[in-house]
């Protein structure tokens, strides 16, 4: 065979070569390659302008040929990216003229009708066929530039072209299916091939039915399907409103209907959704049919599309919208007056209404009543087929709907099934809205005549006696009913013992004047009267409690009563609101009938707290188990007065039983109550402790059940030697009563109480009880020279067995040193301090030091230190020297350990005298450390505290260099948690060094930085040590290190432009930033005008190519160094003015939009930063536009401080002055925005935030300095500068 896909000879007659490429019977595929050694001249031959015969000889096959071979040429992407070459390779003209007479829409319809059956190939190739089709027509498109004559023959019709996009969005299903993202250059490419397609044809009527036809059911799919990208459902969304739903489609019109307003109509709107008649619509790629919701979405796209046209959309329009979407299904017929029992109908319904209440807009009350009537079900036998959440979305968009004359008796039909309909959420959802329907349409004594009339009727479960309705009916009743009416209305229900409503009616009540008729026409004693009587209703008595809360004087005949039902022992609801009432007229009149019956409540309360742990809150559950908590509920809610009235012994009776019911208390749900979480209430209230008895009590019972030790109080010596283990029950226990405790304000607690919970908090610290350290740590806080802790200093060592007491331990020292002129506290010092010295000198004969006296010893020797000279403390020095000695035989005895090596550190820092062993003991370390690194063995805190005394030991230049080198090698190797402890050591470190060295270690790691990639951490070892800059006080000192650090400064400016990263750029930012503002000694002319230079490059196309995750830090780093050049550095810039306009000029034009279309031989206005593929998002923050609005605002009107000079107290006349100065510069700036604004785009955030920048440029120029700078600009410039000019003389009052 001559043409073998192996190797084959040369062929060197053109005529056999290209015949058989011509050939048909040769698959595309398998003559590709030789085609490609053609084009390459890899075949040896003569062929003039092969090229051009190459590009039409692979278009004509590609369009041509049928088959499968045809079908596979077109769909590999080996040939799409062959043509792309050759598109690129051959002059434009010549490309023209191939697509004039083969044409290339053909090819790609045939391509893409082929690509929707490649479901069964993989994502990879299927993306890769659409990119190649991407690449060629934008090619083309670019060709077309030049050849303007192809664009009419890159046109098809409007069927071709709408088929094309209907198949690519089935083909973008399959990638979506496979959760493969479209590309926006895929999109682009259909997209630009069907706008070509209708340009200039006018016939919108036809172009829309070719589009709904071929791609409204696959856009519809997409749109709801799948998680398509936001770019793609953009384009979508927009074609179904230009297409299906547009103002041709909705308001038809005929030539003899021209002359008059026309009327929206479904005419031509329901044949456009013909092709979603069918209730499941499918895919391919998907393994069965889907029901796909996409009803919901198109009335959403329609409403929104009409919105845009008007504030709202019409309602005729809406229902116009509403009517075909109708038509797409059966089940939506609203013509029948039988109710539909379909599931799937009422509920695409109720999505379509949803979308009203969405976009603002509504339906006719008519339509709404049919909808209702034929879905909602709400004549059903059965409760449970009522759709209440589309009863609940149409009462939201219009409550008339159930008053409309068209459909009778459908409030009744809702009162009906509201009866019969069991408490739910949805059920409260229509109950509220029935109430504000009602009050809006000002007919609330409707409702409550039809509430009374199913009250009478109903069960006593039903929603009608809820607190569900009760509460929105009060919130209600003041807002739509007067005084008269509330009055009127409470007599008539009082007469009728209608205790449900007027329970929710007093409920409501707020204004004074309502209170006071109510009163003074005796209206509320009358219900007093009544309601007392009527013992067997709960209600009732809630009643009066809440006529407590007007006038408890009016429940004093009610006291009476109140005792019966507390004696009768079996009415527990009634007992409840009885003992309020009983406690609101014991609060107020100091009654003796109700105090006898307020002991009897808290005794009957005290009795039934033993039986119930919990209780789900509700009134109607209420019982002989859990009656006690519900008065616990009620007492510690707002009667805590009554408590503190009543008899000690009460009192103490029930709250202990309520803090031994807490104390047994598991844990329960969140949604029931309990003891314990009444008490955690308790000592919360702020109230509590406006009551001494009270708060006493509860103070007493919470420190004798905090104390597990009967002999505490005798022999505390005893207690802590042999102490008790700690159950989990326990424990949880102690957790509750320390988390109470620690809500109370422990000051005001007598001195020994605190003492006393202080000393059994040591006894359950030592006994293995960890949660009271809180406590303990506030109690040393207030102070406790009297608690057992601070009078026996051998309690201590017990203290230190268990780990962690440091921090409570420091906070005693501390009090104890400030009391230590007391004689008692300066005796225990000193013996704690002996304590521990012949605990450190018995380690030096040969006994070990365990754990805690390790750390004992430390907090000892580092917290006695300070007072050495003062308090003679003669043995300190003796005690710290051996106890090094200790410490350095442990690390060579053993594997250094992190707690040893911070002891050491610290000690040895108190004094720093001897560096030899020191310097042996770092070297030993961080060989360790190193060689643990060497077998990937890291401990953290080894290498933390490693480091640490590393910093602590080092002084001389070579040594701070090798511990940074240590730094930067620590950062990369362990986790970003201990960054922050590197860097204290570090900052440590620097703190102490003098300014020669610091100067040479500063300038070591700045080129360090600067000259190599490093890990992103080491510009933090730079920012600290540029943070920590010391100005000498010598002159030559001050000489060197002025040179030293304007070299640093200029370079790390000359860097910027440059940096290789987000994490430099910044960090370099930062460093010039804190030179300039924080040390202005180390600034030279020479730094000022090469900061703003390399600021302006920054921001230009000539910028850092990273990608930023965020440009607006960027952005606002730039904006930070200028302020402050600005405001410390502003006598440097003056004359200089140029430099700091062009850079505000970069800065203004980096919020726009850039560009992304530009001749090739114009620059980008942007850098790279903000650029793709860098950047895929821009300046769209507001922050960056009210910083440079700031920057021009400081510029152009400078604060006092930046022109106030030594030689001159005139600071007004130097300020107008500098105000002109700019006013000769500014207008540049004025310019660039102007000519960014004709040019480009801007969020309208950062426009409103860049005003007030833009009005200071206004005035500072001034209308003379604008004139002249709009004689240099053209029509639409001026116009422009007119509009803002007429806003800024608006806002100063003036005219225009």
């Amino acid at each position: 065979m001559l043409f073998s896909t192996k190797s084959s000879p040369p062929i060197v007659r053109t005529e056999t070569l290209t015949k058989h490429l011509r050939s048909r019977d040769v698959p595309l595929l398998s003559v590709l390659s030789t085609a490609h050694d053609l084009y390459t001249s890899t075949i040896q031959i003569f062929f003039p302008r092969r090229n051009e015969w190459l590009l039409e000889w692979l278009v004509q096959r590609l369009k041509e040929d049928e088959g499968e071979p045809g079908c596979q040429a077109r769909t590999a992407k080996e040939c799409w990216d062959f043509l792309r070459e050759l598109l690129e390779a051959v002059e434009p003209t010549i490309v023209a003229r191939t697509v004039m007479r083969h044409g290339i829409v053909p090819m790609v319809a045939k391509m893409m009708g082929e690509a929707k059956g490649m479901a069964g190939e993989t994502a990879e190739r299927v993306s890769g066929l659409l990119d190649g089709m991407a690449t060629v027509l934008a090619l083309l498109r670019r060709i077309a530039q030049s050849q303007r004559f192809i664009t009419a023959y890159m046109k098809s019709t409007p069927e071709v072209c709408a088929g094309i996009l209907g198949d690519f969005l089935e083909v973008c299903w399959i990638l979506l299916s496979r959760e493969v993202q479209v590309e926006q250059r895929w999109i682009d490419a259909v997209v630009d091939l069907w706008k070509g397609s209708i340009w200039g044809n006018g016939d919108s009527k036809k172009i829309s039915e070719s589009w709904s036809e071929k791609c409204l059911r696959p856009a519809t799919t997409l749109l709801v399907g799948l998680n398509a990208d936001n770019a793609l459902k953009k384009v979508l969304e927009s074609m179904i409103a230009e297409y299906v739903f547009s103002s041709e489609i909705l308001f038809p019109t005929t030539s003899a209907q021209k002359q008059t307003i026309a009327k929206p109509s479904t005419r031509d709107l329901i044949p456009l959704l013909a092709t979603l008649k069918e209730e499941d619509t499918s895919m391919p790629g998907s393994l069965e049919p889907v029901n796909i919701p996409y009803l919901p979405l198109l009335f959403r796209i329609s409403i929104d599309s009409q919105s845009q046209k008007h504030s709202k959309a019409d309602v005729s329009v809406v229902e116009i919208l509403f009517t075909a979407l109708r038509s797409v299904s059966p089940l939506l017929d609203l013509k029948s007056e039988v109710p539909h029992v379909s599931t799937l109908g009422g509920d695409i319904v109720a999505s379509l209404l949803q979308v009203l209440i969405e976009t603002g807009t509504a339906l006719p009350s008519a339509t709404l009543s049919r909808i209702i009537t034929r879905f909602a079900n709400l004549k059903s036998q059965d409760p449970t087929q009522v759709r209440w959440s589309l009863v609940g979305t149409a009462l939201t968009i219009d409550f008339d709907s159930f008053l409309h004359p068209s459909v009778a008796n459908l409030t009744s039909d809702l009162f009906s099934a509201l009866s019969k309909a069991a408490p739910s959420d949805q059920v409260s959802n229509v109950l509220e809205l029935v109430v504000d329907g009602f009050v809006k349409t000002r007919d609330i004594n409707k409702f409550i005549d039809q509430w009374t009339k199913r009250l009478k009727s109903g069960s006593a479960e039903d929603v009608w006696r809820g607190d569900a309705l009760a509460g929105f009916f009060a919130a209600k009743v003041e807002g739509s009913l007067t005084s008269p009416q509330i009055l009127k209305i409470v007599n008539s229900l009082r007469e009728e013992q209608q205790w449900v409503i007027l329970d929710a009616i007093l409920r409501g009540l707020r204004r004074e004047d309502t209170e006071t008729q109510l009163l003074t026409t005796g209206a509320l004693e009358a219900v007093v009267e009544t309601a007392r009587k009527d013992a067997a209703e709960w209600r009732a008595w809630r009643i009066l409690v809440r006529i407590g809360n007007i006038k408890p004087e009016l429940l004093v005949p009610a006291v009476e009563d109140a005792v019966w039902l507390l004696r009768a022992d079996n009415q527990w609801k009634e007992a409840v609101f009885a003992s309020e009432v009983l406690m609101q007229v014991l609060d107020e009149t100091n009654d003796e009938d109700s105090l006898a019956g307020v002991h009897m409540v808290v005794d009957l309360a005290a009795e039934t707290l033993e039986k119930l742990q919990s209780w789900d809150g509700r009134i109607i559950t209420v019982d002989n188990q859990n009656f006690g908590l519900a008065v616990a509920m009620a007492v510690t809610g707002g009667y805590l007065s009554v408590l503190e009235k009543i008899d000690g012994s009460h009192r103490n009776k029930f709250v202990d039983s309520l803090f031994q019911l807490a104390l047994a208390t598991q844990n329960s749900s969140a949604s029931t109550v309990n003891a314990r979480k009444i008490c955690q209430a308790l000592v919360r209230r702020p109230e509590l402790y406006e009551y001494p008895a009270v708060k006493d009590t509860i103070f007493s019972a919470l420190i004798l059940n905090l104390s597990p030790f009967s002999t505490a109080t005798k022999d505390m010596s005893t207690a802590t030697s042999n102490p008790p283990s700690i159950t989990p029950e326990n424990e949880s226990r102690y957790d509750f009563i320390v988390t109470c405790l620690l809500q109370f304000p422990l000051e005001a607690l007598r001195r020994t109480a605190r003492e006393k919970a202080l000393d059994t908090c040591l006894l359950l610290d030592i006994a293995g009880c960890l949660l009271v350290r809180p406590l303990m740590y506030k109690l040393w806080k207030i102070g406790n020279a009297g608690s057992f802790m601070s009078t026996d200093c051998h309690v201590i060592e017990k203290w230190f067995v268990r780990p962690g007491v440091t921090p409570t331990f420091r906070r005693l020292l501390s009090h104890a040193f400030v009391n230590r002129d007391q004689e008692k506290t300066r005796d225990f010092l000193t013996a704690l301090l002996q304590m521990t010295y012949s605990t450190v000198k018995c380690a030096t004969e040969g006994k070990s030091l365990n754990a805690g006296e390790l750390e004992l010893s430390w907090v000892v020797i580092t917290e006695f230190w300070r007072f050495r000279a003062d308090e003679g403390y003669t043995d300190l020095e003796e005690m710290r020297k051996q106890f090094l000695e200790q410490l350095t035989k442990i690390l060579d005895s053993r594997e250094t350990e992190a707690e040893i090596l911070k002891y050491w550190r610290d000690v040895w820092e108190l004094e720093r005298d001897d560096r030899t062993p020191a310097e042996k003991l770092v070297v030993r370390v961080v060989g360790q450390i190193t060689k643990g690194w060497s077998e990937d063995k890291e401990d953290a805190d080894r290498v933390v505290e490693a480091f640490g005394l590393a910093c602590s030991v080092a002084e001389s230049v070579d040594d701070v260099t090798n511990v940074t080198a240590f730094a930067v090698v620590a950062f990369d190797r362990l986790d970003r948690k201990r960054d922050i402890d590197i860097l204290q050591h570090y900052k440590s470190m620097i703190d102490r060094l003098d300014i020669s060295t610091h100067r040479g270690l500063t300038q070591w790691v700045v080129d360090a930085c600067l000259s190599s990639d490093i890990c992103n951490h080491t510009w933090s070892l730079a920012k600290l040590l540029i943070n920590s800059i010391k100005k000498p006080d010598t002159p030559e000192e001050l000489n060197t290190s002025l040179n030293a650090f304007s070299y640093i400064h200029s370079r790390l400016i000359y860097a910027l432009p440059s940096s290789s990263s987000p994490v430099a750029f910044l960090a370099i930012a930062d460093m010039i930033n804190t030179l300039l503002r924080c040390h202005s000694w180390t600034i030279i002319q020479h730094n000022v005008d090469t900061t703003i230079s390399n600021l302006t490059i920054t921001a230009s196309f000539r910028g850092p190519p990273f990608t930023p995750s965020d440009p607006n830090i960027l952005y606002t780093s730039l904006t930070t160094i200028l302020s402050t050049i600005l405001s410390l550095h502003r006598h440097r810039i003056r004359g200089r003015y140029y430099l700091v306009t062009t850079l505000l000029q970069n800065l203004i034009t980096l919020l726009f939009t850039p560009r992304l279309i530009r001749r090739k031989t114009e620059n980008p206005t942007h850098p790279p930063w903000l650029l793709p593929p860098h950047c895929s998002s821009t300046l769209s923050a507001a922050t960056s536009a009210r910083a440079l609005s700031r920057v021009l605002q400081t510029f152009c009107d400078p604060p006092m401080s930046t022109v106030r000079s030594n030689r001159s107290e005139l600071t007004d006349s130097e300020r107008n002055k500098e105000r002109k100065n700019v006013g000769d510069f500014i207008g540049p700036v004025l310019e660039c925005f102007v000519k960014r604004v004709l040019e480009e785009r801007m969020e309208g955030s950062v426009r409103r935030e860049i005003a007030g920048g833009v009005e200071k440029v206004l005035e500072v120029l001034g209308r003379d300095g604008v004139r002249r700078v709009t004689n240099r600009m053209n029509g639409e410039g001026r116009a422009v500068v007119r509009g803002l000019w007429t806003e800024f003389m608006k806002g100063r009052g003036e005219r225009v």
